[in-house]
């Protein structure tokens, strides 16, 4: 004979362990957003610091010292507030949120920079077609935009302030701190999720869409050599990629010749992160992104992850700025 509660036995057991792994993907979900929250916060701190002394007169005039300052604001308006969202977040889940040791194959990571990059050639293309669509609807949608130096100093600080500082903290923050404690309840949600917040961050619909789809690329590559330092090496080829698009455009002033040499030099990056992605995809064998093993669907993981408070804020926050870049008419 049956005994009733031998019976409700395991639709009890996973009732609770679903209510679990609700909480532990809320709890994540809300430090996400507490630090996105607090990354608006201090980037507005420093810009009314900024803004306020003489600093502000060269900040405007002087292309050098943007790039020292937006060193300064990448470390501190994103190392910080996600720094200490992580030592949170390992205290209550003993997760391995930086994941900065060896790749599982240091030459599959080193095939995953080309697909990955790859991944952020197509999410330019398609961003591209979203802008233009945009356009045609009278819809004129804008980025911030940065003087490029002239002088090799210049220009090298310029490279570091986007094509180094940026994808070390950035992958720390999204990659690290957020996408590797989301990957117990599932790579593919963990990677979906960390991509969001990643794009959020941007607060522009030039750059957000593009973030969207390179973070799914990136986040995919990390989980498949289960390294974070390959989202850095994908993160600072892309970077280093429109750098040295913003020196061509600078330094060749015949159209002509510009045409040609940015065709070229995009036929060589096309042709190299393809047959890359093919190399990548040969070494990867067997090797898969881990599937859930969760109770919960993906869309209550997803509606755990943002339907919490800070998170609700933060998006609202991030929807005020983004709206900041939208001209219609």
């Amino acid at each position: 004979m049956i005994l009733l509660n031998e019976f409700y036995a395991e639709p009890q057991e996973l009732y609770f362990r679903g209510q679990n792994e609700k909480k532990g993907i809320k709890y994540i979900g809300r430090i996400a957003g507490l630090c996105i929250i607090g990354y608006v916060i201090i980037q507005n701190i420093l810009s009314i610091l900024l803004f306020m002394g003489p600093l502000g007169t060269v900040y405007e005039t002087d292309p050098d010292f943007q790039s020292v300052a937006a060193i300064f604001f990448s470390i501190s308006g994103i190392l910080v507030p996600f720094g200490i969202g992580g030592y949170f977040i390992k205290k209550r889940t003993g997760a391995d949120i930086y994941n900065l040791g060896k790749p599982v194959d240091t030459k599959l990571m080193l095939a995953a920079v080309p697909f990955g990059f790859f991944i952020c050639l197509a999410g330019n293309y398609v961003t591209g077609l979203f802008v233009n669509a945009m356009d045609q609807i009278g819809v004129h949608l804008t980025s911030p935009e940065y003087e490029v130096p002239s002088g090799f100093a210049g220009r090298l600080i310029y490279i570091v302030s986007i094509a180094v500082i940026p994808p070390l903290v950035e992958e720390f923050a999204i990659r690290g701190v957020i996408m590797q404690p989301l990957r117990r309840y599932g790579d593919k949600f963990a990677i979906l999720a960390s991509a969001l917040v990643f794009a959020v961050l941007h607060g522009n619909l030039i750059q957000a869409p593009f973030a969207l789809i390179a973070g799914i690329g990136i986040g995919y590559a990390v989980c498949i050599t289960n390294s974070v330092w390959t989202g850095v090496l994908i993160h600072t080829a892309n970077n280093l990629y429109s750098v040295i698009l913003e020196f061509m455009v600078e330094g060749i002033t015949d159209e002509a010749l510009l045409d040609k040499v940015y065709f070229v030099t995009m036929f060589v990056l096309y042709a190299v992160s393809i047959i890359g992605s093919v190399i990548f995809v040969i070494l990867r064998k067997r090797r898969r992104i881990m599937p859930s093993f969760t109770t919960l669907s993906e869309g209550r993981k997803a509606l755990s992850f943002t339907m919490n408070i800070p998170m609700i804020i933060a998006l609202a926050i991030m929807y005020g700025i983004t709206k900041n870049f939208v001209e219609l008419g």
